[in-house]
């Protein structure tokens, strides 16, 4: 369960953060895919300024959700501005996503998916799906509010 496919819908920005994303998973040993029908993990990264945006990843998902069923060892995650702004509430429509990471948590989702893994090799059940939208300690400061605090140190 490495193989990994990146599906990217929306902005430029979208397309920036799932390179980004591919670039830290392989560094971790995953395999980034170019086909679907080829991997065990399916991300799929979304913007939630462009609502065809958001519709087309959640159709998308909705019909992954049939692998799923067909295969419960398939990680199918949600990352970015629609996991940011609707969190737990996508699992109103995709009650069976892996995965909630929100646009500042890219870096975690290596652990996630180890983590992921192995609890499926453990034969352990994953009880509830995992989500991280929160912000990174400090995301929040300006520029100007970091230049100040190093001058003050």
């Amino acid at each position: 369960m490495n193989r990994v496919y990146i599906k990217t819908y929306g902005c430029q920005m979208n397309e920036r953060d799932s390179e980004a994303v591919a670039a830290i998973l392989r560094a971790r040993g995953y395999r980034i895919v170019g086909a679907e029908d080829d991997c065990d993990i399916m991300l799929l990264n979304t913007c939630s300024v462009r609502d065809a945006a958001e519709q087309k990843a959640i159709g998308k998902a909705g019909n992954v959700q049939q692998r799923k069923k067909k295969n419960p060892d398939f990680v199918l995650g949600i990352l970015g501005c629609m996991a940011q702004n609707r969190g737990t509430a996508l699992l109103d429509q995709l009650p069976d996503v892996d995965l909630i990471v929100g646009t500042q948590k890219f870096h975690q989702v290596p652990d996630y998916l180890d983590n992921l893994r192995a609890a499926r090799d453990a034969g352990v059940p994953l009880g509830e799906t995992i989500v991280d939208i929160g912000e990174e300690p400090g995301s929040q400061n300006t520029i100007r509010d970091h230049e100040l605090t190093e001058k003050q140190v």
